[in-house]
């Protein structure tokens, strides 16, 4: 599963790309490397206000949950979630496909492979370490803090010649299927078929290293 992503982008990249406009632009700060294993606040974009960014705790919470964030994650892992789990439609992810989708905004994620009897880890990107919009799902908590999950799926041609033992990868979205996922019309029919045959992005990867690491020298 993806535990870890990155964003190096810019608040100003950020919302160029996404032709958003930061909640509290001033709290944007870029992130070589964001451990979802502690609890980490990302960039996300929502439906409900596709045209602004703004602040989630990675692990998705019951919106009337209100023990600490690492209480839940220690009984259910929310991190991610498979296209599966979310056609159940049932329990805590009951409607979120349908009501609450969202994108976390980042320019990277990490793969693990095992070589030479050790674990190596890919940092996976974009050319120029260009933003992009993982599919997620979110809900909001009585206080208003925003909780998601990103949305994980089968490996396909984006992805065939990059080292990783998983079987899954983040479902990242192109221009078109962005407008799609946020489109309040797309029956979930289509939005199930976008998650089995969505469009390729050319990514490349780096073996990481946490020193001397290029997202460690990123603004």
């Amino acid at each position: 599963m993806f535990y870890k992503i990155s964003n190096i982008a810019t608040k100003e990249s950020i919302e160029e790309r996404f032709h958003v406009r930061f909640d509290f632009p001033n709290l944007y700060k870029p992130q070589g490397v964001i451990d979802g294993m502690k609890e980490s606040t990302i960039s996300v974009i929502t439906i409900s206000d596709p045209d602004k960014a703004v602040y989630a705790i990675w692990g998705l919470l019951p919106e009337n949950f209100e023990d600490n964030w690492s209480v839940f994650q220690n009984v259910v892992n929310t991190l991610n979630v498979k296209m599966e789990t979310l056609e159940n439609n049932n329990g805590l992810y009951s409607n979120l496909l349908q009501d609450r989708r969202c994108v976390i905004v980042a320019t990277g994620f990490f793969t693990t492979w095992i070589t030479n009897g050790t674990v190596e880890r890919c940092h996976v990107h974009l050319p120029n370490y260009e933003p992009f919009a993982i599919a997620g799902v979110y809900n909001e908590l009585s206080d208003g803090f925003i909780t998601c999950s990103l949305l994980v799926t089968k490996i396909n041609e984006s992805l065939k010649d990059i080292p990783n033992i998983s079987n899954l990868k983040p479902l990242v979205l192109t221009d078109e299927e962005l407008e799609q996922w946020f489109d309040t019309t797309t029956s979930l029919d289509d939005i199930k078929a976008l998650c089995n045959d969505h469009n390729l992005l050319s990514f490349e990867y780096d073996v990481f290293e946490s020193k001397n690491s290029i997202i460690d020298s990123k603004p």
